[in-house]
């Protein structure tokens, strides 16, 4: 599966509820309300590895959303394993921001409410760090400022004669991205939560990647969370006013996700049919989108 199927399947979960393939279960873990039971019903927790990534990430989202839970930490731990959350919080070294380098690495952030609450307390440091981190992220990952490129390897020679030439994203910027990762959800986290007018959770919000999208949709995760909280904070006004900047895939997933006022959903609904052509067409066609809308409406 490429990774705008792996969105598809998320959207498809958040529509239906339905569960479908073992290779689905980062859906349910970015998506399910009650995170403590889904993680109790991990069958393989560490397969595949990226899991507990996105584990720990819905983890950092509850402690800002809903309050310190060490409770929620020993779910996590019991589940996946001491040995596993220990080689996972020291890939965490890796983070080239030293606030959240230190800081996420360490065990008691989560388990001490004290830790926690002394840590916290720093909001000015915290913000800044946050800030940085995520306008770095922005230039080098969402827009491709100098990143590095390697040859495509063609797996067969069909594949060659498909793609010649083609260059992709390097292992080690992957390698960094992934490194990266929770600290980037931790930041895109805490602003939501704390500082939600940043400018950058907009430009996150309305800027599509220039390079292809994490297999597991990591990056495009932070996307939808951005843009959850802009058209929450600014109503659907956002959507048209931008309309040929979104996938369709992010407007399937807010009306999912948002309450719809009837006359915001109409001025949206009037903006899709008045497009001649979409500029990004994936997953999710226009007819989709429209016929979601005519649901809601009902």
């Amino acid at each position: 599966m490429c990774e705008y199927c792996y969105e598809y399947a998320m959207l498809h979960f958040v529509a239906s509820g339905q569960r479908h393939g073992i290779y689905s279960r980062f859906a349910y873990l970015e998506e399910a309300d009650d995170l403590k039971t889904e993680i109790e019903q991990l069958e393989d927790p560490n397969n595949p590895k990226p899991l507990i990534d996105l584990a720990f990430c819905r983890l950092y989202d509850h402690y800002f959303s809903h309050g310190f839970d060490p409770g929620l930490f020993n779910t996590l731990q019991n589940k996946f394993g001491h040995e596993a959350v220990q080689a996972y919080l020291a890939n965490r070294q890796a983070c080239h921001n030293d606030l959240f380098r230190a800081e996420l690495s360490q065990i008691e952030l989560l388990t001490d409410a004290a830790q926690w609450n002394w840590f916290m307390a720093d909001q000015e440091r915290i913000h800044s760090n946050a800030l940085e981190l995520l306008n770095s992220y922005y230039d080098w990952w969402v827009l491709g400022i100098g990143k590095e490129k390697e040859q495509r390897k063609p797996n067969s020679i069909d594949e060659n004669l498909l793609f010649p030439d083609q260059l992709i994203t390097a292992s080690a910027e992957w390698d960094e991205f992934h490194a990266l990762y929770p600290a980037l959800f931790f930041a895109l986290s805490y602003l939501i939560n704390h500082h939600s007018d940043s400018g950058i959770i907009r430009k996150i919000a309305l800027t599509n990647l220039k390079d292809g999208a994490d297999i597991w949709t990591k990056d495009l995760w932070l996307q939808r969370k951005a843009m959850i909280t802009c058209v929450r904070r600014d109503g659907f006004s956002l959507v048209v006013d931008n309309l040929s900047q979104i996938r369709y895939e992010l407007i399937y997933y807010i009306l999912l996700k948002n309450d719809t006022d009837p006359a915001e959903l109409n001025k949206l609904k009037e903006a899709i049919l008045s497009e001649d052509e979409h500029p990004m067409q994936a997953m999710i066609e226009r007819e989709h989108v429209i016929e979601l809308m005519n649901r809601l409406a009902t």
